[in-house]
């Protein structure tokens, strides 16, 4: 009996300790790992002032993460950071090996970052395809390379280019963030700056090449594919589509995937290499039933499907042609539409930029749809004088 009550107090005892050892607080100590990391200013090196290295040489550790104080980590063994705003920062790492983790901080780092962008008025106000210019130039060392860089003007257009620096025409007033990204040895390098246009309201120049009632250019619409026809010429004794009177090109689409128009300059010759860079239009999209020569258009289209493009050849053909492609996102109203052939590539040998003669519209791609456009002003945009391409 006391062999047995002695058996009993020993596993009470030994509950009650383990009872009291759950209660007590783990001691984490011994999951700590040393960590072999760097945190290395290398601004000299990749030519930009606040760059830092940061490296792992932990082997076998299952997650690392970089945070650098200015609210942007990263998941990766090593690379390049560039501070580009001014402040204090205090970089860490955090990594797990197994149920292992660590924390290590390095020292806060003072930050007076150099002005990466540097912006310049180059304009020269009151002359004719020289206002609101600036010029745009990365503060680096001639010896950094960027790769996969950006420029971001802030006024809706940006251009991929490795060009750092480069000249911009703002055509309104108004303040905008300019940004350039890229990379500089696995770096991802982020700059901005502001750019302060005071007078805006600067229109390129531009002509009337067709609107349809008076031609700028002596020519004719060759024979359309499909439905595409003058509107005035298509039952003008009761026309409902008139439009304040205003002749307007039609096209009707009714399956296939181009309805398109021609037209041929007979007399003269556009040249996209230098003179003109841009073809402007209005386009009404019909968004009801027409019928065209008793077949009617339904107005079934999807948006990603109401498409025009704009072609320009030297040949009267559509073999080569060169062309910028729209969607169109709005019905039963008029909208504006410019198509920018200024970065399009007009080398292959069918196509000369110096002697575009046929200027093509084409409408809607997709089977089994339908659908009618109106085509009204097509004006010729120039080029702006002395402005850099991006």
């Amino acid at each position: 009996m006391k062999k047995l009550l002695y058996t009993l107090a020993i596993a009470l005892l030994t509950l009650t300790v383990a009872c009291e050892d759950e209660k007590k607080p783990k001691d984490w100590s011994e999951n700590l790992i040393d960590l072999d990391v760097t945190f290395t200013n290398v601004s000299d090196e990749i030519g930009i002032a606040n760059s830092y290295s940061f490296k792992n040489n932990t082997p076998d550790l299952s997650y690392i993460e970089w945070d650098f104080g200015n609210g942007t980590t990263v998941r990766q063994d090593s690379g390049v950071f560039i501070y580009t705003e001014n402040g204090t920062y205090e970089p860490k790492v955090t990594a797990v090996y197994g149920n292992r983790v660590n924390v290590e901080t390095f020292d806060a780092i003072d930050v007076q970052a150099d002005e990466l962008i540097i912006v310049t008025d180059v304009s020269t106000p009151g002359v004719a395809g020289e206002e609101n210019l600036r010029q745009l130039k990365i503060n680096a060392d001639a010896s950094t390379v960027f790769t996969n860089s950006r420029w971001d003007f802030g006024d809706g257009t940006w251009v991929n280019t490795t060009e750092t620096d480069i000249t911009l025409r703002y055509l309104d007033a108004g303040t905008y963030k300019v940004k350039f990204e890229a990379s500089v040895q696995e770096a991802l390098l982020s700059a901005e700056a502001t750019v302060v246009i005071e007078s805006g309201d600067i229109q390129k120049q531009s002509i009337v090449f067709n609107n349809f009632d008076g031609d700028a250019y002596a020519g004719a619409w060759g024979e359309g594919n499909g439905d595409t026809k003058l509107l005035n010429d298509y039952n003008p004794d009761n026309n409902p589509y008139s439009f304040d009177g205003s002749n307007v090109l039609l096209m009707g689409k009714t399956g296939g995937w181009w309805t398109e128009a021609r037209y041929g300059i007979s007399s003269e010759f556009l040249d996209f290499s230098g003179e003109f860079s841009e073809v402007a239009l209005r386009v009404y999209l019909e968004g009801n039933t027409v019928n065209i020569g008793g077949a009617d258009y339904n107005f079934d289209m999807p948006e990603n499907e109401r498409l025009l493009k704009i072609g320009l050849t030297t040949i009267d053909d559509w073999d080569g042609r060169v062309e910028v492609e729209h969607t169109i996102t709005s019905a039963d109203t008029w909208v504006d539409l410019s198509f920018d052939f200024s970065s399009k590539d007009f080398s292959h040998s069918k196509i000369d930029a110096n002697d575009i003669r046929h200027l093509w519209v084409m409408f809607s791609h997709g089977k089994g749809t339908s659908g009618v456009i109106y085509v009204d002003d097509i004006v010729l945009k120039k080029e702006y004088p002395g402005i850099k391409k991006p």
